[in-house]
């Protein structure tokens, strides 16, 4: 179909609103065509455009015939598109249609993982190491369950055949030798955990470098813009937007592994707030769309001081409604919180499209985040990859963080600092102190925040750890580091004085 190969093309050149255009016509011209309801949507999905592309995901199960292969593919759309729910039954009803869809269980054990359903989603993933023995990654999601299941001799027998097998993905290799990496700090050998990790990362960084160039422009960017902000650019834009209806929006950010999934999930339980888990649709739709034009083919200070108000004001109910669509549910007068620990950097453009942000900034030694970001595997992106060397890791955090620190002293009171350490030492005080912030009345369903995480699918990658009791063992860890951490200390010294961690 031509249509379909033009919107493609139109996708691969960045010309995403013309490529949506192109895929939306082809599934009017060709309603009944699976490919292009999947394609269609996707590309929707991706925009988050969620709600047309969840009316062609739906049409597309009413034309299923019961086909076992469209429910696998329809569960996938909707896994992207953040209709988990939809996704599952999917992935059921195609298995129940036909068992020899080895993906297909892969995916339900994810989805069963992801909900701390550990029976179940060994099951799954038995059934698809049955169809397809040699299936790397469904060994190392049994290794995982493994570990979580209290089995940790099969986990590591797993994880070892998996960092040596020559012929798996270098990411899995990684995933694996990561793995490795935290069953030796469990048991106290943390020289062979660091080595353990190195060896992960040394896959990682086989596929670095596009996404390393990609990931150092856009931080020099956002850098300038952000280091160009003054107390006169936040006090004009506050005056300009007292032209919009005020909504009640806050971003809780700071850096990846300083808390940021724990403070949230405690904030989630309020019933006056609701959270959003890492989107990307500011920093990838709704920023460039605030600035950019052909006069502007980068962010600046004076970009952002020009935007016209009628932008603004279509970018203001845009980024809301892409948040609800995700969401699947209404605002209704919430609080939006949007946790996105790699934000700091735009800050000042949040703050231009709502000047009534409240802004919530997630602290822990720096020391420990710079260990935890890199002792964790994350998929490759312009973020995670910055955390593949503890030096390029600790410049990262102390790039961010000196923002932060800068910006603190030029923006309105409308911010507040929220230190790990003092959540998990005190959990009662700190969420009463914030919800105080964000003016919400107490409410103790708060402190049983742990009760909905058990059935709820969290899209952090520390999913796992903050469905357990609070505990200490985190804080202070980098001591057990401390020979590896020498090199990096003068970067991080001035950022642990200021921050009282020293």
């Amino acid at each position: 179909m031509p249509e379909l190969q033009k919107a493609r093309a139109l996708w691969q050149l960045n010309r995403f609103d013309e490529a949506l255009a192109v895929f939306e016509a082809a599934a009017q011209k060709y309603p009944q065509n699976r490919v292009v309801l999947i394609d269609a949507s996707r590309a929707l999905g991706a925009r988050f455009e969620i709600t047309r592309a969840e009316a062609l995901l739906d049409r597309l199960i009413t034309l299923s015939h019961r086909n076992a292969q469209v429910f696998h593919l329809a569960g996938q759309s909707y896994r992207m598109i953040f209709r988990p729910e939809k996704a599952f039954e999917c992935f059921r009803q195609a298995l129940a249609l036909n068992g020899n869809i080895p993906d297909a269980c892969l995916e339900l054990a994810v989805l069963q993982e992801r909900r701390h359903q550990l029976d179940e989603a060994f099951a799954s993933v038995q059934e698809c190491l049955r169809l397809a023995p040699d299936y790397v990654e469904a060994q190392f999601l049994k290794a995982r369950l493994c570990r979580r299941r209290g089995d940790e001799t099969a986990a590591e027998g797993l994880l070892h055949e998996i960092a040596h097998h020559e012929g798996a993905h270098p990411q899995v290799r990684a995933q694996a030798w990561s793995e490795l990496a935290q069953a030796r700090d469990r048991q106290g050998d943390f020289d062979a955990a660091m080595d353990a990790m190195l060896r992960a990362k040394e896959f990682m960084r086989r596929d670095e470098g596009a996404v390393r160039r990609e990931s150092e422009a856009i931080t020099s960017m956002l850098k300038a813009v952000a280091e160009a902000a003054t107390p006169a650019h936040f006090q004009r834009w506050a005056e300009a937007a007292q032209r919009f209806p005020p909504e009640k929006v806050a971003l809780l950010t700071g850096f990846p592994r300083s808390g940021t999934t724990l403070v949230e999930q405690v904030l989630d339980a309020h019933p006056g707030l609701v959270s959003s888990d890492e989107r990307e649709a500011f920093a990838r739709d709704v920023f460039p769309a605030m600035w950019m034009t052909p006069a502007t083919p980068q962010p600046t200070i004076e970009a952002l001081d020009r935007v016209p108000w009628e932008r603004l004001a279509a970018q203001r109910t845009r980024y809301l409604a892409y948040m609800a669509a995700a969401l699947n549910e209404r605002l209704d007068g919430r609080v939006h919180l949007d946790k996105n620990p790699p934000f700091t950097l735009l800050i000042p453009a949040m703050w231009r499209l709502f000047p009534e942000l409240k802004l919530i900034i997630a602290l822990r030694d720096p020391r420990d985040v710079v260990l935890s970001c890199f002792m964790q595997f994350l998929p490759l992106n312009t973020n995670s990859v910055c955390y593949l060397t503890l030096e390029r890791a600790a410049a990262r955090y102390a790039l961010d963080l000196g923002v932060w620190r800068r910006l603190r002293d030029v923006l309105p009171p409308c911010w507040m600092e929220v230190r790990y350490e003092d959540t998990v030492l005190d959990l009662e005080r700190e969420a009463r102190r914030t919800l105080d912030f964000l003016e919400l009345p107490w409410d103790p369903a708060v402190l049983k925040y742990r009760e909905r995480v058990r059935n709820k699918a969290v899209a952090s990658p520390t999913y796992e750890a903050v469905s357990k009791p609070l505990y200490r063992s985190s804080m202070g860890r980098w001591r057990n580091y401390e020979k590896f951490l020498a090199p990096i200390e003068p970067i991080l010294a001035p950022l642990v004085r200021t921050f009282g961690y020293d």
